[in-house]
């Protein structure tokens, strides 16, 4: 049988040109998610209830429309500009011209509806969130997808996930890079401390113009750069590997295994406690992320610069934590280093609760910063492994997996965001207190009911099997991980990449 020689590697402008479009993304997500409530709280003065609502449309719209393009994304059917262009990527274009073409608009007011009602302003706004999470979420689910279409090789796959995960982080840092420079070159004489209000709009539309610019920029790099071919598999004894591959850095596609399928999957108790625990971690990422720029503002009463200087450290400080993950896991299991990112949470949330002073607000809060950012990262890498390890060998129902922790994810954000706003209208028109006790004890209960959740898992292995609905399926042991030294080593200890 004669041996198919593999298609060439991608050469490094393929590489860099796939790895930035997703930079739109990214930069609008961090923009949206950290100031639309600043921006409609205290530069509109919209009522929180209000506020919070945006926040809430957003998630459920995102929730929505991921798998549903998902599902599009992997069906068979192609028009004829799809079969020329390419199907993920003309997904891809769409989904970047709704961005561009909504998100600007949400953080500006239009001509001569200044004087507009909260209501009217909030069913103005509505249609465009709508719009922006729709086209967000088909450049999310066209780029993934674009992976096993792009190359055959693991290794090559592999290197897009991280090379999209690092962009994922620069553009992160990017963004509240910009908002430090707008609110520094275009602030007050110096000596006079600036708080947000009304006269930041003009600010605010500024920085959405840059990150949209720039994000623009790298959409095109992207599609000039980027040329969709076909998947095609390596015929060779690594062929049953790569297609392990082709779903699991394509969680786009929902194809659903023979093996174990969502009725299976269903009847498992550990993919409801994997769930709960994702769910606690995105609750603890975000929460941070959005309420921390309003308990500066509110409850500490710093100066402009600061919504963008902690975001910018807790950024920082979780690039550097996941470079030492890898480590981390050859010492401890996941789990410990899990709840060890848990405990460096709690732990910043303490010193939110107990930290007053001029010292801490001068110098204490960047401390803050630096846990809260080490513990989101370390929560969010480690739960995402868990859902790896969960997932085993059943990598045909990938999909389904990482759609419903996805869904339950972006709707408990949604919802929690929606409540803390909501009483934030009712108890709390204009105090410094409360925004210091959804950053303490609010994020703190989350990290807390992350640490409860996994220790309950501390005993279990995640590839078995616990439904006898599943013994007709899958052997009661599912081994998911492959070692040569003593079977016995455990998936815990093992990183989470390749060397």
């Amino acid at each position: 049988m004669g041996k198919v020689e593999p298609s060439p590697r991608l050469s490094w402008t393929q590489r860099i040109c796939y790895g930035v479009g997703h930079s739109l993304n990214d930069l609008c997500a961090s923009m949206f998610l950290s100031y639309i409530i600043v921006y409609l709280q205290l530069v509109l003065a919209f009522d929180s209830s209000y506020a919070g609502f945006v926040l809430l449309i957003g998630q459920v719209t995102n929730a929505i429309a991921i798998p549903l393009l998902g599902y599009e994304s992997s069906s068979n059917r192609e028009t004829a500009i799809c079969k020329k262009y390419g199907k993920r990527k003309f997904l891809h274009l769409i989904g970047t011209i709704l961005v561009v073409m909504s998100f600007p608009f949400i953080f500006s007011v239009l001509p001569g509806c200044e004087r507009a009602s909260q209501f009217a302003l909030t069913f103005m706004l509505t249609p465009l969130v709508i719009i922006y999470q729709v086209g967000w979420a088909a450049v999310q689910v066209s780029h993934l997808s674009l992976i096993p279409a792009l190359t055959p090789h693991r290794m090559e796959r592999d290197f897009l996930n991280v090379l999209r995960y690092a962009v994922d982080i620069m553009s992160d840092i990017g963004t509240y890079v910009v908002v430090w420079c707008v609110f520094d070159l275009t602030r007050k004489p110096m000596g006079t401390h600036n708080t947000i209000a009304g006269g930041y709009a003009n600010k605010f539309m500024m920085i959405t113009l840059i990150i949209v610019g720039v994000g623009s920029l790298f959409s095109i790099f992207f599609h000039l750069g980027v040329t969709e071919v076909e998947s095609t598999r390596l015929s060779s004894p690594e062929s049953s590997l790569e297609k392990d591959c082709v779903t699991l850095t394509n969680p786009a596609f929902p194809i659903f295994s023979n093996n174990l399928s969502w009725r299976g999957w269903m009847k498992e108790p550990h993919f409801y406690q994997v769930g709960l625990l994702y769910m606690c971690t995105r609750l603890f990422q975000n929460m941070s992320l959005v309420f921390m720029p309003l308990y500066l503002q509110e409850s500490l009463r710093e100066n402009d610069d600061f919504i963008a200087k902690i975001p910018l450290v807790m950024n920082v400080s979780g690039f550097f934590m996941s470079c030492c993950l890898p480590k981390l896991f050859k010492v401890f299991s996941k789990k410990v280093t899990f709840l060890g990112g848990a405990s460096m949470g709690i732990a910043a949330c303490i010193w939110i609760t107990i930290g007053s002073g001029p010292i801490y607000v001068t110098q204490g809060v960047y401390g803050v910063g630096v846990l809260m950012g080490a513990a989101s990262t370390s929560l969010v890498i480690c739960s995402l492994s868990f859902i790896h390890d969960l997932i085993g060998t059943s990598v045909e129902s990938a999909a389904f997996v990482y759609g419903v922790m996805s869904f339950w994810d972006k709707i408990a954000n949604g919802i929690v965001g929606m409540i803390i706003q909501y009483l934030h209208a009712v108890f709390c028109e204009d105090c410094d207190w409360y925004y210091k006790h959804v950053m303490s004890f609010g994020v703190g209960a989350v990290g807390i009911l992350a640490s409860i959740v996994i220790t309950t898992l501390l005993p279990t292995n995640l590839g078995e099997r616990q439904s006898a609905y599943n013994d007709n399926v899958l052997t009661k042991k599912e081994i998911i991980n492959y070692s040569t030294s003593a079977e016995s080593q455990s998936n815990e200890k093992l990183p989470l990449l390749p060397k």
